[in-house]
């Protein structure tokens, strides 16, 4: 009986241990933030219990490798401190490796790839591209690539120059897509390799709707569909891949009906089982939509939420999908949203997780 009892607890423990998953917050630190934040968070709860904190001068972006031993952050600065900075971490202790410029000031975004050793800046300040290789133990060897793009866009005030945005791999990781909130371009470039040398080759682009300001995007898990988030008119336009073309099928707003007010579309991401995309919006709204998404790609506005604070960045879905949380920039403060699985509908939890200036959420 006593046996039992032993592994039976032993059992508890490990599905415990199982349910508490680490979370990574960036920030920006001129307020008083230490860097990259380290937490462990309940799956089943929805609970956050801060575990440490690691000094980075402000990770306004993160990316973790993909069997998770690194993370990569950007430190968004204006002058020759931009860099992109390496962390191992181990399942307890985040590490500082090594650090390199981005050759480009403000850098707001890092993709890394699941494929290639290849990690792919955004410098929005600069509007240009920086692509490391990376080792085989995840840290960085070298810089392999600067990519400036060139380009103005109608609104005077935002698009006076280049300011690339961010860069997303294709589900099949044989091409990078590169969104420019400047010059209204989404540009295509295909990954190279030759004689075990990267790079990246452009091939060609996509015109987003003038004056929106293209962010971020995401891709339909067969890469034929794609959403481009456009952070100045709050919109989402959806592309049909015909060929070898992109065709432009839809645009549709992520406020709702009869919104008057200054928007910031942030942050889009598309729930694992490809029926859910959700988007926030800062400015005078301070949301995260809800949209469904037809068998064909097509979306509908199901619901828009308030995100609980002000300033939502970038948010995201716990891994098994039963819990959403946004960033709320302005207020420092998280918000745990629980997640329907079946509709994708939120429902606040009433939790908040208390962080100076928190813009980036990884899991």
């Amino acid at each position: 009986m006593k046996i039992s009892m032993i592994v039976l607890l032993g059992c508890f423990t490990q599905l415990a241990m199982a349910q508490e998953i680490p979370m990574f917050i960036g920030t920006y630190t001129h307020a008083g933030s230490q860097g990259i934040y380290l937490y462990m968070f309940d799956q089943q709860s929805g609970d956050a219990t801060m575990y440490s904190s690691t000094a980075s001068e402000h990770p306004s972006f993160l990316a973790r490798s993909a069997k998770g031993d690194m993370l990569y952050a950007v430190n968004e600065t204006g002058d020759s401190t931009a860099a992109l900075s390496a962390f191992t971490f181990d399942g307890d202790i985040l590490s500082f490796v090594d650090a390199m410029p981005t050759g480009g000031s403000y850098p707001c975004h890092v993709a890394v790839s699941k494929r290639h050793p290849l990690a792919v800046v955004s410098n929005y300040g600069g509007g240009s591209l920086s692509v490391y290789r990376l080792g085989e133990n995840g840290g960085l060897v070298e810089k392999i690539q600067h990519i400036q793009q060139e380009g103005t866009g109608p609104d005077s005030a935002r698009q006076e120059a280049s300011h690339v945005h961010s860069a997303f791999f294709t589900p099949d990781e044989k091409h990078v897509y590169v969104q420019n909130l400047g010059t209204d371009m989404v540009t295509v470039y295909r990954v190279d390799k030759t004689n075990n040398n990267y790079r990246l080759i452009e091939e060609g682009h996509l015109s987003t709707p003038a004056g929106g300001g293209p962010r971020h995007l995401v891709f339909d898990e067969h890469g034929k569909n794609s959403y481009v988030l456009l952070e100045m008119t709050a919109k989402i336009a959806h592309y049909e891949k015909n060929g070898e073309n992109w065709i432009l099928v839809d645009t549709i707003s992520i406020n709702e009906d009869g919104f008057e007010g200054d928007n910031g579309a942030a942050e889009i991401k598309r729930s694992a089982d490809g029926k859910f995309i959700y988007a926030t919006n800062r400015g005078d709204a301070n949301t995260i939509t809800l949209f469904a998404v037809d068998k064909s790609g097509k979306l509908e506005r199901k619901k828009v939420y308030p995100t609980g604070g002000e300033g939502p960045r970038n948010f995201n879905l716990s891994p098994d999908g039963r819990f959403l949380l946004v960033a709320n920039q302005k207020t420092n403060n998280i918000t745990v949203f629980e997640r329907n699985m079946e509709t994708g509908e939120l429902k606040d939890t009433g939790k908040q997780i208390e962080v100076s200036t928190p813009v980036c959420i990884v899991f």
